[in-house]
């Protein structure tokens, strides 16, 4: 499977919670019942909630401010995403979604990209986290220094296995990296609506509570420390974003 990461932030005239409840209450049934046309098989929505622990991760990172919110759609294959538009039913489901996306996100300061996901490990038994569960959201851009291959590899071979290590301390119930993938084709993305460049990947953190994700004591402290310190070998951190989400599952096709 493929996963489409949209990065939203929302138009400058709606206020924070007017996008919230229209972007899950209006738009999310409308993607859903466009599922079928275009071929989706799921759809997940992640908001944004205020939390210090949000700002202090940002905050030792110098990293950009949160986002409004992230859209992750799956299809089965990198072809059916590409063919469904050039489908009767595919096209006029685009132009419907499309025409319903500009009246709640600002385009040019939004991002859009294909994805590869990596599963580097779940200790919830194919579960799924908690119905109380946060996520951290982690919106990655590659150093200056690096190709995106390079990027890609020091991640999944060597940050990934590190913050296994860490799952304990920091109380991770579940990890998940999602590559970028089809350059060519996010460029494409891009230029139709001139939205911001691709980012180089996502990464997403559960866990079961808020209450669980501050209980780790020194011992998190210092594992995040060494992540931090670890990251900086391939994310230009004022580049990127790391906040935290709560999931809505609009609909999900793959069960």
């Amino acid at each position: 499977m493929i996963k489409l990461v949209y990065v939203i932030v929302r138009r400058a005239d709606m206020s924070a919670a007017a996008f919230r409840e229209y972007w899950l209450t209006r738009h999310g049934p409308l993607v859903a019942a466009q599922a079928q046309a275009l071929k989706l098989r799921k759809y997940v929505q992640s908001h944004p909630f205020d939390d210090p622990a949000s700002e202090a991760m940002r905050a030792v990172r110098g990293m950009r401010g949160p986002a409004d919110g992230v859209t992750e759609v799956w299809w089965d294959s990198l072809e059916d995403f590409q063919s469904v538009y050039g489908t009767p039913e595919g096209a006029e489901a685009g132009r419907i979604l499309a025409e319903d996306e500009a009246r709640f996100i600002d385009f040019e300061k939004s991002a859009v990209f294909l994805t590869q996901e990596h599963l580097i490990f779940d200790h919830t038994g194919g579960k799924g986290p908690g119905p109380d569960a946060v996520k951290a959201t982690y919106l990655l851009t590659r150093r200056d220094d690096l190709t995106q291959a390079q990027c890609h590899e020091t991640w999944l071979k060597d940050h990934g296995p590190l913050v296994a290590s860490f799952a304990g301390p920091l109380s991770m119930a579940k990890y998940v990296q999602s590559h970028a993938i089809a350059p060519d084709v996010n460029a494409g993305i891009q230029a139709g609506r001139n939205y911001e460049p691709p980012l180089d990947g996502i990464t997403e953190v559960w866990v079961n509570s808020l209450e669980e994700m501050g209980a780790g004591g020194d011992a998190a402290r210092d594992a995040g420390a060494a992540l931090v310190e670890d990251e900086r070998r391939f994310v230009q951190m004022d580049k990127s974003r790391l906040f935290l989400t709560r999931e809505h599952v609009i609909f999900d096709h793959t069960r």
